[in-house]
């Protein structure tokens, strides 16, 4: 008679297919476009570690906690003075109705009010006086870095300047150290409020006609076909839509051309094949049998061998993966019962799995542990003194192996499911620990919201998923329509999500060349420490368009920059003229490495019907010598290697292609 058991393999290989893609695709890829003009080179995925690059706040706290009684310590300043909508088909929808009837329920009543705004931003503004005056000797460091005395004075006014105003907002948006604690950002956002509330309520009447022109210019470009894809038609369709939000205006309107843009404007998408071949793994492992079984006291050797392959499932809710154990195993055993000894082998199959889910907070496992066992066992040897007994052992022992071998995979079915469950359990305890998001403290100081991220998956694919975007901001009108290879891992990249980032942050922005420095500053570990623009002493500045100053255009294959400015003041003279500056690029991906190719030289064109005379020749001039510090012939100081900064979970892939069309960009790895 004989039992094995077998303590099954311990699961020490980790499924970290997930773990590794949640950590390392970045909310952010690209700033490099308006770099010359204060705007970061390149924002990466991870979060920007500003106090090991050694970047200077202009307060730095020190403070282990934050609250109101916090006594923190102020460093001074270097030099402060220098949700998913769901989707509405827009076929057979009549857009000039619809705007029409938006443009009958116009109503001034719904405007903000502007004497709440103003209490609630005078309210956060008192808050964070009273949380600055815990450490009274930087007070006035931090005070005067955000132009508290201008506040003040133009909170002051009857009329407060709503330019200034702004400008006072844009210094709340900056990668310091503290700026994004609670204290700071509340006065960020009221100050946010008060300048729309200002903007609407203080002369309705020019606010109402003002909707019903924006109301116009976006039924004509509602009415153009496939709009979802004309770039002009869907800048002054986001225009319009923020507008209106802003005013409190035309909701119904925005919710049902806003479900045109709802799709996730960055996606990663990892195929099966990948999974199996980078994270199946091979078992085998030895274990000791030491079990009782009808009586009988086994001692014995095990050995399994085997796969644990991970598989996709269907899912289009959460991605989910199945682990799949499969494995064989032979043991030599000895069982001990009285004067008699047994020698015995055993062998069989045994088959396990587990589904896990990627939720919202993480990897879970479903408890769903299956096993199945399949044993057999054969007794080689028995060993007694007398012949009598070992004569009544050996019919003793046969009949009663059926039910011992049914004992015997009955324990070890539990016992592997036991250690199944719980070693996948403790695996994705430790690869939580590395998918959570990081906090990210930089995005609070800038003022954007952490992108959603949502996932599915099929048999044939894991998909990662977020929506880069800020309030009722425009997203992805499609899927990536680009052919997806069924390896690898492919990364795609809406040009919505650009301007989704740096319109909060640059949309109306004033960048002067005296405080340029320090603005590049907070980037410059993105540049590897070189100076963005070189200072050759000129005094300029340069008012950004409040909506989507920098943009990116992705098609035909070429990857597009263009940055819109409102006006230029160059020494003494005030040059209002809007103008785009642009320039085009190659993708071009050499043994992994990728680098971007100017096509042609840098375009400048001005929205004004004069192109020429002096001020647009001054114009064209400044800006021409500002960016091409900026739009190189070769756009990167040097190619990005993709591998050097993928998590060791993923070594081993390498950039093999990249696809730029219908405002995707696709890059594919293997």
């Amino acid at each position: 008679m004989k039992k094995h058991s077998q303590k099954i393999l311990v699961l020490k290989r980790r499924y970290d297919l997930v773990m590794g893609l949640g950590s390392t695709i970045a909310a952010f890829c690209v700033w490099h476009a308006g770099a010359s003009l204060g705007i970061a080179q390149q924002l990466d995925s991870q979060e920007t570690v500003l106090e090991s690059q050694g970047t200077v706040s202009p307060a730095v706290y020190t403070a282990p906690a934050i609250s109101e009684s916090t006594n923190f310590s102020l460093v001074q300043p270097a030099n402060f003075a220098s949700v998913p909508t769901p989707h509405i088909t827009s076929v057979g929808r009549d857009w000039a109705l619809e705007t029409a009837n938006a443009k009958l329920g116009l109503q001034p009543n719904g405007f903000p009010n502007l004497q709440n705004a103003k209490m609630e931003l005078e309210k956060s503004m008192m808050a964070l006086e009273n949380f600055l005056a815990s450490s009274p000797q930087h007070q006035a460091n931090w005070l005067g870095f955000l132009n508290w005395n201008e506040l003040k004075a133009q909170l002051a006014q009857e009329k407060p300047e709503r330019q200034k105003l702004a400008q006072i907002e844009k210094t709340f948006r900056q990668n310091y150290l503290g700026l994004e604690y609670p204290q700071f950002a509340n006065v960020r956002e009221s100050l946010k409020r008060y300048i729309v509330a200002l903007r609407f309520s203080a002369d309705q009447a020019r606010s109402m006609e003002f909707l019903g022109q924006e109301l116009a210019k976006v039924s004509e470009k509602l009415q153009v076909p496939d709009f979802q894809k004309d770039f002009d038609a869907t800048r002054q369709i986001g225009e319009t839509l923020t507008n209106l939000d802003q005013a409190n205006q035309a909701m119904d309107l925005i919710r049902v051309v806003r479900s045109n843009y709802s799709r996730a404007n960055l996606r990663v998408l990892v195929s099966n094949q990948f999974v199996n071949e980078k994270f199946a793994k091979p078992v085998n492992e030895s274990n000791p049998v030491n079990e009782v079984i009808l009586g009988t006291q086994i001692y014995g050797q095990s050995q399994m061998t085997g796969f644990v392959i991970p598989q996709l499932v269907d899912s289009s809710s959460n991605a989910m993966i199945r682990l799949n154990l499969s494995g064989n195993f032979s043991s030599q055993n000895i069982g001990y019962n009285r004067s008699v000894k047994l020698h015995t082998q055993g062998y069989g199959s045994i088959a396990a799995s587990e589904t896990i889910a990627l939720m919202d907070s993480g990897l879970v496992p479903l408890n769903d542990t299956c096993v199945d066992a399949n044993l057999s066992s054969q007794i080689d040897n028995i060993e007694a003194k007398l012949g009598i007994v070992r004569k009544i052992a050996s019919k003793q022992a046969a009949k009663s192996k059926p039910e011992a071998d049914a004992i015997a995979e009955g324990r070890l079915e539990n016992r592997v499911k036991d250690q199944f469950h719980s070693q996948v359990s403790t695996q994705i305890a430790q690869a939580n620990d590395k998918i959570r998001t990081p906090d990210m403290p930089i995005l609070k100081r800038l003022g954007l919201s952490r992108p959603n991220r949502v996932t599915w998956s099929s048999p044939e694919y894991l998909a990662l998923l977020w929506n880069v975007q800020q309030g009722v901001q425009l997203s992805a009108p499609t899927s990536c329509p680009l052919l997806v290879e069924g390896s690898g891992i492919s990364v795609q990249f809406h040009e919505s999500v650009i301007s989704n980032l740096t319109d909060p942050v640059l949309g109306g922005r004033v960048l002067r060349s005296a405080e340029f420095p320090a603005l590049a500053a907070q980037f410059e570990g993105l540049n590897d420490g070189k100076p963005i623009l070189k200072d050759d002493g000129e005094i300029w500045s340069l008012t950004m368009e409040k909506f989507n100053p920098v943009e990116l255009q992705l098609d035909n294959g070429l990857v597009t920059f263009r940055i819109r400015t409102e006006q230029l003041d160059k020494g003494d003279q005030v040059l209002e003229q809007p103008a785009a500056i642009e320039a085009s690029y190659l993708p071009v991906v050499t043994d992994g490495l990728l680098q971007f190719h100017r096509q042609g030289e840098i375009r400048i064109d001005f929205s004004a019907k004069s192109q020429k005379g002096l001020k647009a020749v001054t114009l064209r001039s400044f800006l021409k010598n500002r960016f091409d510090q900026v739009f190189k012939e070769t756009l990167l100081e040097k190619p990005i290697n993709v591998t050097e900064k993928l998590p060791e979970e993923l070594q081993g892939l390498k950039l093999s292609s990249i696809q730029v069309d219908d405002g995707w960009l696709q890059a594919h790895l293997r």
